[in-house]
């Protein structure tokens, strides 16, 4: 109890005290207001939320995971936090989740992508993303490795090897450094299909705060694509833009979240709403105030 009051409360002080927290490259973030409320806790055995991902926009259906160290399993929730399904992922081992995504292949199977992508030592060579055919209940490995990350650990003021959040695009994989360093967030690129195995820098970004989770919304009336990137206190907004060199990440917005605690999973409800969990067992309803 006291640890939870301690972390509620450091987590608080770091979104509101921060010095330069709403800066993005040096310029300020525009502030978008939001109403915020805890509208469930989750059943006790999702001890330690890491992810969240909303599979159907439709469905009244969540995936979340547990952090390092848990079962190679996902549990399946409805929107009031309640457990509907414990699934088994095979061939895979939890050493230390900390995202997924779900998508649909070319004949509308559903996939699930978790990401065992926590290095906190900046130390594994072991990164992995596990996806799981739901439909054939089968799972392929893929191994990848940064490439600018040549020493294991490397030097202390370059410990920004530590990842968390990851989307999916155009059958590449996008991940976000945590931003442990001294240095920038990095935004990698890995194509589905390669055998290189190499995640490519796409786009640094300077910002204060670490990097927990993230999703993207495709708002196809306006065909926009908007991501949501959460930090302890804060939820960054970003529009993705197609440039000649790949995506880039352009800033539109932050919400304070300063009620999050140790929050580390994030998804879109529709283009107006988030959803959030936290460690503790928390779920967030997150209305962006028109």
């Amino acid at each position: 109890m006291l640890l939870s009051l301690f972390y509620a409360i450091a987590f608080f002080l770091q979104s509101i005290l921060t010095p330069g927290a709403n800066k993005i490259d040096g310029k300020h973030v525009k502030i978008i207001h939001a109403r915020i409320t805890r509208i469930a806790f989750m059943d006790s055995v999702i001890c330690e939320s890491s992810a969240l991902a909303k599979p159907e926009k439709d469905l009244d259906l969540y995936y979340t995971l547990n952090d390092s160290g848990s079962d190679a399993e996902i549990f399946a929730i409805n929107g009031q936090g309640t457990l509907l399904d414990t699934k088994k992922i095979p061939d895979a081992k939890n050493r230390d989740w900390e995202e997924l995504v779900c998508y649909k292949d070319s004949l509308q199977n559903q996939h699930i992508v978790i990401g065992d992508i926590g290095n906190n030592r900046n130390q594994r060579k072991d990164l992995c993303l596990y996806n799981y055919d739901v439909n054939k209940n089968q799972t392929i490995k893929h191994t990848y490795h940064y490439e600018d990350q040549v020493q294991f650990p490397p030097a202390k003021d370059s410990m920004n090897f530590d990842c968390e959040a990851f989307f999916r695009r155009d059958s590449s994989y996008y991940f976000i450094s945590k931003n442990r360093g001294v240095h920038s967030v990095k935004i990698y690129r890995l194509a589905q299909d390669t055998t290189a195995h190499t995640a490519t820098v796409q786009q640094r970004l300077q910002f204060k705060g670490m990097v927990n989770a993230c999703s993207v919304f495709q708002d196809k009336s306006s065909r926009t694509e908007n991501l949501a990137m959460l930090l302890y206190g804060r939820i960054f907004l970003f529009h993705i833009l197609e440039t000649p060199t790949g995506i880039q990440l352009q800033s539109y917005g932050v919400i304070k979240f300063p009620s999050a605690g140790q929050s580390e999973g994030i998804c879109w409800y529709n283009k107006n709403e988030l959803r959030a969990t936290n460690e503790r067992g928390k779920l967030f309803k997150i209305v962006i105030k028109k």
